[in-house]
């Protein structure tokens, strides 16, 4: 197909659809020094920049500086680069296949560096064409090999699966009514019952079956926008997920046991009360959707079980839960579900950014509005490591007339982040009131879970009528100081947005691979808790006391295989896309069993009849039958671990620390007395009984004062008189028998529950 001399030479994707076509020489950056090369370069703004992948930050420079298109051969405009370049008004076509031009050094190909191309966005479907006369490499493509088969063979099922969850559940409105309609539970409403209340397993699988459908209705095609040349960032999501998994449950109690379940309703609330903080509906969604996740990825990695920690998953799909009771108070859960509209200020706050609204149909103010919005927007992407933690919407809020508002905050400061110094003197939070009207034209809106709008067409700011710009200068500062700010203002920042871009890319660009890992987990580990601990008045208290930025053990055993082995990249597109990040727990998961229901079984190892009922035991997988007796599945001993800890955290160690001492004081006498009595007589036998009595009235004392505090231990005293008493009357069985509840049987098993209680292991302490 030709136009005026130029042939068409590919076709992806338009990001928004525009009349105005775009025309300028193309260059390739497929390396951050080589986009560092190009906006030194004086043609940047007649210049239309081809990239690889879909991802934001990689462009920034080029965006920051106003190329005048962009082009990719991966991605989808639902991807943050497919934000962004709506956000500056860049024409921007992704996901390319060019039928002709010359081959990159991976084999791709692309057009020639300085060929000048013309970009149609017209409509959906995005052209590219090129000039006559454009270099071609006419060599013949080599033969396809088997993996290219099952390359085009697997694209072929991706592409199945993002048109339908799991081949036949749409996106939209029709999907949500589709994968909840066989639901048997009402737990996608929310009620001053079922957020006070623990969940069922049923409730529990089904809501998360629903997360697999609503995060792959969000992210499914984001999920193939690409490899970025600068972060690593389906590596450190993985990583960052994975770390959440291992550490939010506890944090999660932690907060419940400071402010209760009411606490985290209110704090819910806050997106209500006030903008620009980072309690808002993304990170009131993250809160269960990325930790779950990360189960999912180390059942991928075969590093745990997806239905270990059962009660992990309730704790944290509850607390999800309460959260969105305080955002919507009664009702349904997901903006997916209220056709995709998050209305949630106060009427008081809508008042006043309508009442402060200036007008953008001056082309030079519009424009200065344009830029602001884009180059905010930007910087909360780079600084927040290509997430979307920067970035929040709400509405659309009916104003009447046809008009409706959008609020949205971009955030560019937060002292959480060593890396936000380039940006320590901007505020903390920006927030964009911003007024449209239609006039009749059709705009399908969206505003996904996620907190990000989506439009049909893309090009929405065309609508814009009307804004007033807000400023939060810390994330403390108090809601009631937050100020409007004018237009000289805007400009200042707009001035120090750029500097501090561009600093942040080039160090950035510098870092190791690792390094940028690690940064970007930062992100994804701190920011979805960090805000409500925050809120809580407890986020200093995670970090001083409880380790909050180490790497957990298990995260960093998944670390390898994610980013060495390149799992992680895999992992990303295959669990959102076939919908199996969030797998269902069996039934009797949950089982509302006390430590000592399992604590007998976890001492002795096996018992023949245990206290507690074992048939439930045994429904819930926590514990097994054997010819020795009944014993402890990994499932049981996982869940006797939980409960353990939970009751570690509530004992004084300092007080029974010195009592454990004076029972070690007694312990090795009482050993050494066992060895005697087995390699003596009967006379010698009762002649040790007087010093077998003396050591169990050593005892006494400590089983006291233990008992203070674990009323547990009080049945110790007990046994061990009953068992004195039976070798007392010459049944000297009673002894060391290990078929008897013997003295020296339950010597060994208060041992172990001091053990056990406090953490020690037998080869730490060097006792055996």
């Amino acid at each position: 197909m030709e136009t005026a001399e130029y042939t068409e030479v590919g076709t992806g994707i338009s990001v928004f659809e525009d009349d105005a076509t775009v025309e300028g020489p193309v260059v390739f950056l497929d390396s951050p020094q080589a986009v560092i090369d190009f906006v030194a370069g004086d043609a940047v703004q007649d210049t239309i920049v081809l990239a690889r992948g879909g991802t934001t930050t990689f462009l920034t420079p080029a965006l920051t500086s106003g190329v005048k298109g962009v082009v990719t051969l991966q991605g989808h405009p639902e991807s943050h680069l497919g934000i962004l370049s709506r956000e500056y008004g860049i024409p921007c076509v992704m996901g390319v296949a060019f039928t002709s031009g010359v081959r990159s050094d991976r084999g791709e190909v692309i057009p020639a560096d300085g060929v000048r191309l013309r970009l149609d966005v017209a409509t959906k479907e995005g052209r590219v064409l090129a000039e006559p006369g454009a270099p071609v490499d006419d060599t013949p493509p080599p033969e396809p090999t088997d993996a290219d088969a099952e390359a085009a063979a697997m694209a072929e099922q991706i592409a199945v699966l993002l048109a339908n969850f799991e081949g036949t559940v749409p996106h939209g409105s029709e999907g949500d009514q589709q994968i909840r309609a066989p639901f048997t539970t009402d737990v996608l409403q929310l009620t001053d019952e079922n957020v006070e209340r623990e969940l069922s397993v049923t409730e529990a699988n089904e809501l998360q079956r629903y997360m697999a459908w609503n995060i792959w209705d969000f992210l499914a095609a984001r999920a193939t926008e690409g490899e970025s040349g600068l972060i690593p960032r389906q590596e450190y999501e993985c990583f960052g997920c994975v770390q959440q998994w291992q550490r939010y449950p506890d944090f999660y109690r932690l907060i419940l046991d400071r402010i209760g379940v009411d606490g985290v309703v209110r704090i819910g609330e806050i997106p209500r009360h006030e903008p620009a903080n980072k309690v808002n509906l993304l990170h009131t969604w993250c809160a269960g959707f990325t930790p779950m996740f990360g189960r999912a990825i180390l059942g991928e990695l075969g590093i745990a079980p997806t239905d270990a920690r059962a009660e992990d998953t309730r704790v944290l799909l509850q607390f999800m839960r309460r959260l969105y009771k305080g955002l919507w108070g009664s009702g349904d859960m997901f903006t997916s579900m209220k056709g995709y509209r998050a209305p949630m200020l106060d009427q008081a706050w809508l008042d006043r950014f309508e009442g402060d609204q200036v007008s953008v149909e001056d082309p030079e103010r519009r424009k200065l509005f344009n830029s602001f919005n884009a180059a905010t927007e930007m910087l909360g992407f780079l600084l927040h490591f290509d997430n979307r933690s920067g970035l929040n919407d709400t509405g659309p809020y009916d104003l009447g007339d046809g008009r409706f508002m959008i609020v949205r905050d971009h955030f560019l400061h937060d002292p959480m982040y060593h890396w936000h110094d380039v940006a320590e003197d901007l505020p903390h939070c920006l927030t964009q009131a911003m007024v449209f009207d239609t006039k009749g034209e059709e705009l399908d809106l969206a505003l996904m879970d996620g907190g990000t709008l989506f439009t049909k067409p893309g090009n929405y700011l065309k609508h814009l009528v009307s804004a007033s710009v807000y400023v939060r200068e810390t994330w403390d500062t108090p809601a009631s100081e937050i100020r409007l700010i004018d237009e000289d203002e805007m400009r200042s920042v707009l001035d120090r947005c750029k500097p501090a871009t561009d600093k942040l890319y080039r160090r950035i660009a510098s870092m190791s691979p690792r390094d940028k890992i690690n940064c970007g987990a930062q992100v994804y580990y701190g920011e979805f808790v960090g805000a409500v601990a925050r809120a809580a008045g407890v986020w200093e208290e995670l970090q001083s006391d409880h380790d909050f930025w180490e790497w957990d053990e298990v995260a960093s055993q998944a670390y390898y295989p994610l980013v060495r082995d390149g799992i992680g990249v895999q992992l990303v597109g295959k669990l959102f896309i076939t919908g199996t990040g969030f797998p269902a727990l069996p039934e009797g998961a949950f089982v509302d069993v006390e430590l000592a229901d399992l604590h007998t079984l976890a001492l002795r190892g096996s018992v023949v009849d245990p206290p507690g009922d074992t048939a439930v035991l045994a429904s819930a997988g926590l514990a097994t039958e054997t010819p020795v007796g009944w014993m402890l599945t990994e499932q049981g001993t996982a869940k006797h671990a939980e409960l353990l800890a939970a009751e570690q955290k509530t004992l004084d160690r300092e007080a029974i620390q010195p009592v454990y001492e004076r029972f070690l004081a007694a312990n090795g006498p009482f050993k050494a007395l066992n060895s005697r009595w087995q390699s003596t007589d009967e006379d010698g036998r009762w002649a040790l009984t007087g010093e077998l009595a003396d050591l169990v009235g050593r005892v006494e004392p400590v089983l006291r004062r233990t008992t203070e505090q674990l009323p547990r231990f009080g049945g110790y005293d007990a046994r061990l008189k009953a068992a004195l008493a039976k070798v007392e009357a010459g049944e000297f069985d009673w002894v060391t028998s290990v078929k008897l509840d013997s003295l020296h049987t339950v010597w060994m098993e208060l041992h172990e529950d001091f053990l056990q209680t406090l953490g020690i292991s037998r080869e730490e302490e060097g006792s055996y």
